[in-house]
Order: structure tokens, then C-alpha cells, then sequence
């Protein structure tokens, strides 16, 4: 009898091993950013981090580094993706068109306020939406004050009371001023506070209502660089832009499918200066809901940073985040702590894109093929 116990718990583990889906291996993608990372933070003395990998909807990889995959940090300008999905349910819902004006979308308010709050640059109410998601608009990059303004309102009151930098729809220049004032847009147009408007995003995604919240020292620049959430749960948003989850409606799905590339996005200029938004795209790549685009013979690469500024008052993180999604549908995750500059910033995005555009990272059951056809951003595509 006890030789026949003895012999079940080796008969147990055997029907479990059985049972388990072939699913359980790791990812091979997910581990190799991981691992990508993980260098990465000893060369560069990297207290902490959390990486999620996801393929479309489903995690296939979340790595835990002093702090948990599913803990809520600060994404500083990765919050920008959030404020243009929002921006595209409200135009996709007819709340909102592209090319409306800001003196049509906000009437109500300059209505409101009579000529006190009128902006300081007539050019202001002729700056388009569309103007405003592609860093055309004109605005300064900081148009608002991080020492006096204490809320979203009082910040886009500053950015109507500053001067534009360029005429509206002549220069690309990345500006977080554009992304604040889409998000008041938000709040004016949904008649809700902005994270409430925006927060529908993640439910919309299945997702649970507070996967994001607003961190309470950011209140005013909310928009641009104010969101909280875990990898885990950005990596998961990113589906939004994935074609098959239907987050983006017929109209707002060809717009941002057929937005022109541009040098210009890829390196500014010095005179008269102009801050590039996507330096990690060469070529012409373009811009549009918060993401930085490049077209290849494969489909479309996505990816953003975000930078913590210690100087921020009464703010003492720093830090920064970073994602990228390539064109089979996976998309990485890395958020992190600690001081850094554009040297140790750059060594993490190459790092992970190279990861992300191995030969592994194109292994996916209807990933498109390779091709040696030039890719719509004028550079030769190469084979992974």
C-alpha cells in the first residue's frame, strides 16, 4: 500500500506536465528585450525597472526589476498616446472633425470668457486639431508654467496667453503645449474632467477604468506627461493602434494610416530651431495620436519615449519610459528610475528595437513576409 502512495505524486507532477499548454515556454521575443534591458540597466547603474511584452492583445512576457510589471510609475510623454486615442473616439463619435479649428471647437469657451481670455496670438484659434497630433501647430514646447499652473484649466490659460513660434501648419516641432491642448479639448468638448474623458480609452480596450491614473503631482500637464501605469497595462493599451482591435474607427484608422512621412520629423533643424520628435525613426517618418510611425515593406513600426524631469517642482522622481511596437503586432514596454541623459536614453531604444526587429520578433503566424522593396519612408527595408 505504501509503495502504491509513493507512486502518485510522481504520476501527478507527470499529468500536470502533460496538461500544460505549450503556451507556458517563454517567449523568445519577450526574452530577448528582457534581457536586452537587463544589460542595459547594469552598464548604465539602473536601480529600477518593469517590462511588459505583448503580442496584439494577450502579455507574452512581463520581468520584474526592483519594481513589479504591474506597479504604476509615471510614463511622463508616453501619456501622449493616451490623450490621442481619446482625441480619435471623440472625432470617430462626431463629437470632434480633424480639421475643426480650435476657434470652433472651443467657442463655447472664448464665448464664455468674452474678450479677457481671448489668446494673445490670434493664430491660436485658427490652429486645427489635426495640426495639433502631427506637432504642427506652432506652439512653443512648453507653453504653460509647471511653478504656478496647479491645473489642467489653468495651464492652457498660459498657452493662450504665449506667443505662437511658427505659423500653424509650417513647421514641424515637437511641443508638449499641442497635447495639453488637445486634452483640454477633451475635457471641454466630453464635460467631464480630462481623466475621466480619457480614462474611457483602457475600458474600451477591456480593460479595468483606473489601469491609468493621474499622478497628483502632474495634475496640470496631465495630458502631455501627467498618466500613471504599469508596463503590463501600457503594453496592453497599445493594442489600440494594433489594426485588429478595432480601437480606431473607419475614419480615424485611414488617417493616421495615411499621414505623410517627413524628414522633419525624424531631424530638426537649427534655424529656425525646431526639436525633432522622432530621432529614432531615420528617414520620413510621420506622427499622429501620440506615436511616432515608420512604414516598411513589412507594415508599420510605433514607438514614443518619456522623459521625468528632476527639475519639475516638488517632484522628486526621475526616471523615464519607452515602448516600441513592431510590425508583427508585438510591442515592448520598458518603464525605469533613476538619472539619466541622452546617451544612456538612446543605448536603451537601440537596445530594445533591435530586439524587437530580430529575426525572432517576425515569427508570428501571419506576419507579413519580407520583402526588398523600398518601404514608404524612402529607406531600403532590410531582412531582419
Amino acid at each position: 500500500m505504501l509503495r502504491r502512495l509513493r507512486a502518485w505524486p510522481v504520476l501527478f507532477v507527470l499529468c500536470v506536465a502533460w496538461l500544460t499548454p505549450a503556451s507556458a515556454k517563454p517567449n523568445a521575443v519577450a526574452a530577448d528585450v528582457d534581457a536586452a534591458v537587463t544589460t542595459w540597466m547594469a552598464d548604465h547603474h539602473i536601480a529600477n525597472a518593469e517590462v511588459a511584452v505583448a503580442l496584439h492583445k494577450d502579455i507574452v512576457g512581463a520581468f520584474d526589476h526592483g519594481w513589479k510589471a504591474t506597479d504604476r510609475q509615471p510614463v511622463a510623454s508616453l501619456s501622449k498616446a493616451i490623450t490621442g486615442i481619446c482625441i480619435a473616439g471623440l472625432v470617430d463619435h462626431k463629437q470632434l472633425s480633424l480639421n475643426e479649428p480650435l476657434g470652433t471647437a472651443l467657442a463655447g469657451y472664448f464665448a464664455r470668457k468674452h474678450k479677457g481670455s481671448e489668446p494673445k496670438d490670434p493664430r491660436f484659434k485658427t490652429i486645427t486639431i489635426e495640426q495639433l497630433l502631427t506637432h504642427r501647430a506652432g506652439l512653443k514646447k512648453n507653453a504653460f508654467d509647471d511653478k504656478n499652473d496647479h491645473s489642467l484649466a489653468a495651464s492652457f490659460r498660459t498657452a493662450t496667453r504665449t506667443m505662437l513660434d511658427f505659423d500653424p501648419g509650417s513647421t514641424i516641432s515637437y511641443s508638449d503645449s499641442g497635447y495639453l491642448v488637445l486634452g483640454y479639448v477633451a475635457q471641454f468638448i466630453g464635460g467631464r474632467p480630462y481623466p475621466v474623458t480619457c480614462g474611457k480609452v483602457f475600458t474600451r480596450l477591456g480593460m479595468p477604468v483606473n489601469a491609468g491614473v493621474i499622478d497628483d503631482t502632474l495634475v496640470s500637464r496631465s495630458p502631455n506627461g501627467g498618466w500613471d501605469i504599469s508596463a503590463d497595462d501600457y503594453a496592453r493599451f497599445l493594442y489600440a493602434f494594433d489594426p485588429q482591435s478595432g480601437a480606431l474607427g473607419p475614419k480615424t484608422r485611414q488617417w493616421l494610416d495615411t499621414l505623410p512621412g517627413d524628414p522633419g520629423y525624424a531631424k530638426g533643424q537649427k534655424s529656425p530651431p525646431a526639436q525633432a520628435p522622432c530621432p529614432r525613426f531615420s528617414g520620413k517618418p510621420a506622427y499622429g495620436f501620440g506615436v511616432c510611425m515608420r512604414r516598411t515593406a513589412r507594415g508599420t513600426q510605433y514607438y514614443h519615449d518619456g522623459l521625468l524631469h528632476h527639475h519639475l517642482p516638488d517632484y522628486p522622481k526621475t526616471g523615464g519610459s519607452f515602448f516600441f511596437v513592431n510590425e508583427a503586432g508585438y510591442a515592448a514596454v520598458v518603464i525605469f528610475s533613476g538619472e539619466n541623459d541622452g546617451k544612456t536614453y538612446a543605448a536603451l531604444e537601440k537596445t530594445v528595437i533591435a530586439a524587437m526587429t530580430g529575426s525572432a520578433a517576425y515569427d508570428v503566424p501571419g506576419a507579413p513576409p519580407s520583402k526588398d522593396t523600398a518601404p514608404a519612408d524612402g529607406k531600403t527595408a532590410k531582412k531582419p
